[in-house]
């Protein structure tokens, strides 16, 4: 059911101090892929439910259904698939505005042999794919722009790829390039070699994708930033994909705005894979939300005494862009001064995150400090706090911005979100949970 708006009213009288996060969008999306390499059946326990996995997830069981798998296809198989398609026929798939899933699945496609045709969102066209494009083509891809598009529709034409080169990628790259890259590299003739850079934007996500690989066994080193992955494939193996730290930074917000004295949450991991596990130093140092783990789950709990109320809570984002939001809300709700930085890929997400909440913050009549990486907010006029009763936004069809901005129910009367079911792309029962702590409808 779709719907138009979101209304969170004031808080709920509480009696369930728990909050259940979906499992992690990234690892799954990664398993998917390697899984797809490995030509595995192996199950992988607690998928996402996210829409951008589940898109993933059915694209990867469309193309098995379709190509043609050979002895030339990656590593010989122990099975052969027969299609009925012509092999000069291309295969749609609609990657919508799902960046992970479009920029995997070129990347795997690039490979895979058959005839690919990759549509997508608007949005889309605007988010940065070209990279990608132009070092699969300089690897031998036959890739090419099919439509009037930038980018889109693309047409892929599955091959053997030679690979054996060193590919060098600006470090203001997406993450994702490198991924998509290393993923497909043990299927190469020849591997891969990668030079990293020590600057490199989200490399945490990177150190997830390498370390999913290594436990399925692919063989590579990395020496002075030079990654070399060898042309072995995956041996895939059981998995169970951890509760999502990205996600888990909407709990942490709500434990500092409604100073709860505790919250309890399945499935998150002291030791993850997630580079955003790192938000529960940045809730504890800047917020007063202290951790405890115990054997699957973890305690959060609100602490005024460990909050750095004198300080500026001063913050680089740039291995962890998709924590700017609800530390943002966060910060500004308990007027907290704040100098976030390293926010150039904002820009490029499912929506302008940063020049989107400048914009919604400057309705309000906030004071900022912005420019193309950062913002900051140093001082708080104290009559902008005074009757707030509604708060009205566009969730600009961008899940994070949309969980972000509910946030500020902690301090309206009334908060409405347009276009609320945006929060499925990642975090499917959002409002459900959110419903546990302030009075919701969807309409």
């Amino acid at each position: 059911m779709t719907h138009l708006f979101a209304t969170i009213g004031r808080r709920k009288p509480q009696d369930d101090f728990s909050f259940s996060l979906p499992s992690s969008k990234s690892i799954s999306n990664r398993l998917l892929i390697i899984r797809f390499l490995a030509d595995s059946e192996l199950k992988i326990s607690n998928l996402s439910s996210s829409d951008d996995t589940l898109l993933l997830k059915r694209h990867l069981a469309e193309i098995k259904r379709r190509i043609i798998l050979t002895k030339r296809r990656f590593i010989p198989t122990k099975r052969r698939m027969v299609s009925s398609i012509r092999r000069d026929s291309f295969v749609e798939l609609d990657c919508k505005n799902a960046g992970t899933t479009c920029r995997f699945l070129i990347a795997l496609l690039s490979i895979t042999y058959g005839k690919w045709l990759i549509r997508a969102d608007e949005r889309m066209e605007h988010r940065p794919l070209m990279p990608l494009t132009d070092v699969l083509k300089r690897l031998g891809a036959d890739i090419e722009i099919a439509g009037s598009g930038r980018i889109f529709p693309l047409k892929i034409s599955g091959k053997p790829l030679s690979g054996g080169d060193c590919i060098t990628l600006p470090a203001n790259y997406s993450s994702q390039f490198v991924s998509a890259l290393a993923m497909i590299a043990p299927y190469t003739q020849k591997g891969l070699s990668i030079s990293l850079s020590d600057a490199q934007v989200s490399k945490p996500y990177i150190d997830m994708t390498l370390s999913l690989m290594r436990d399925c066994e692919a063989e590579m080193s990395l020496s002075d930033n030079n990654l070399q992955i060898s042309p072995v494939g995956y041996k895939f193996k059981d998995f169970e994909v951890e509760a999502d730290w990205s996600a888990a930074a909407f709990a942490y917000a709500l434990v500092a705005l409604l100073k709860l004295p505790s919250l309890k949450i399945k499935g998150l991991r002291a030791k993850s894979l997630q580079g955003d596990a790192v938000v529960r130093v940045f809730f504890e140092q800047f917020f007063g939300v202290k951790t405890l783990f115990a054997d699957n789950y973890a305690l959060l709990s609100y602490s005024k005494a460990s909050r750095e109320n004198n300080n500026v809570a001063t913050i680089d984002f740039k291995s962890c862009p998709d924590l700017f939001l609800p530390l943002v809300v966060t910060a500004i709700c308990l007027r907290q001064p704040f100098e976030y930085k390293g926010l150039d890929t904002l820009v490029h997400k499912e929506s302008d995150r940063l020049g989107n909440i400048v914009a919604e913050l400057k309705k309000i009549g906030f004071k900022l400090h912005s420019d193309a990486s950062s913002l900051a907010i140093y001082e708080y006029e104290t009559s902008l706090f005074d009757n707030k009763k509604v708060l009205e936004t566009d969730s600009y069809n961008d899940h994070r911005f949309a969980m972000a901005m509910s946030l500020f129910a902690s301090v309206y009367e009334k908060v409405i979100i347009k276009n609320p079911d945006c929060v499925e792309k990642s975090f499917p029962n959002y409002w459900e949970e959110l419903s546990k702590f302030f009075y919701l409808s969807l309409s």
